[in-house]
């Protein structure tokens, strides 16, 4: 035999690969904490004059408690206490460039439409790592460095912020995923009442990035982006309520983005696409103008466990 056609013999008709038609997405985290209430929104600074915000925090609504005065004696004025907080915004940004050549010939779906939505979540992601940025700033602290995360740990949060009159509901917990995994470890060699819980039966079961239940009533979430203390040890995870945490943001005015582009009042995040013709490139350009800050820092406690 002789003159056989092998697919190793024609290569000038074959492919030496053939792209699947769907994408696989790198693995990653892309939990975003944004819109959670146990966060507060403090305003949009458009059109204030200011890229700051100041959010005021009076003893107001049963702070300051009635007292016993005598029948026809004077009560004297009780002075108010009154605190603020400065949240301030700034531009986070995002840009990627893709030229003519790589868009036509796209077959998968990766083209300038798909860059120009990835920039919606690189937006959210950025809030999150802002968020998680500041967990560490609380001034209460439990745990123990190098040393992994355990029941007594959430239960030594938990009870931080009862004991300092935090309300029970909306209270959310951020940890790193081996905080996590740690703490389901531990839960696991827990007897008595608390194994019984229906929360701890579906905490064990939970995984992977964002909320994934709750434990004693406070909600968990796990994030990659929590960051790392004691020269890279330890993570800095947190547990906080209501009025703990504070971001604001900027509204742009009205703007024409190129000849046929109108981002309209309201809009958070614009995303604007630019041509290089000299290049034959489209640049993709995304903007957010935001800004995380603590608010109370009775309202919050950082968990420094082992990463």
């Amino acid at each position: 035999m002789a003159s056989e056609i092998f697919y190793s013999g024609i290569g000038d008709a074959r492919l030496a690969a053939a792209l699947s038609m769907d994408m696989q997405l790198i693995i990653a985290d892309r939990f975003s904490l944004y819109g959670h209430p146990a966060i507060m929104y403090a305003g949009d600074a458009a059109a204030s004059g200011s890229t700051a915000i100041k959010v005021p925090i009076p003893s107001l609504n049963g702070v300051n408690r009635f007292a016993a005065v005598a029948e026809n004696a004077s009560v004297a004025n009780t002075a108010l206490t009154l605190t603020s907080v400065t949240v301030t915004i700034a531009r986070q940004a995002l840009q990627r460039s893709a030229s003519d050549l790589a868009n036509l010939t796209d077959s998968v779906g990766l083209n300038n439409a798909a860059l120009v939505t990835d920039m919606v979540g690189g937006a959210y992601m950025r809030f999150t790592e802002q968020m998680c940025n500041i967990l560490d700033d609380f001034t209460a602290t439990v745990g123990t460095t190098t040393v992994d995360m355990s029941v007594d740990d959430w239960f030594s949060a938990d009870f931080t912020l009862t004991q300092a009159s935090v309300p029970k509901m909306g209270r959310l917990g951020v940890l790193y995923p081996v905080q996590l995994t740690d703490l389901q470890n531990s839960v696991r060699a827990e007897s008595g009442a608390f194994q019984y819980r229906s929360d701890v039966q579906g905490f064990l079961a939970a995984g992977g990035p964002g909320v994934i239940g709750s434990l004693l009533g406070n909600d968990i979430a796990a994030s990659s982006l929590v960051p790392t203390a004691n020269a890279g040890a330890d993570s800095a995870g947190a547990l906080f309520g209501p009025g703990a945490v504070v971001y604001a943001d900027g509204t742009p005015a009205p703007i024409r983005g190129g000849s046929e582009v109108v981002f309209p009042a309201g809009t958070k995040i614009y995303v604007e696409i630019a041509r290089d013709p000299s290049g034959a490139l489209t640049n993709i350009t995304g903007n957010y103008m935001v800004g995380v800050s603590i608010l109370q820092q009775a309202a919050g406690v950082s968990i420094i466990t082992d990463r």
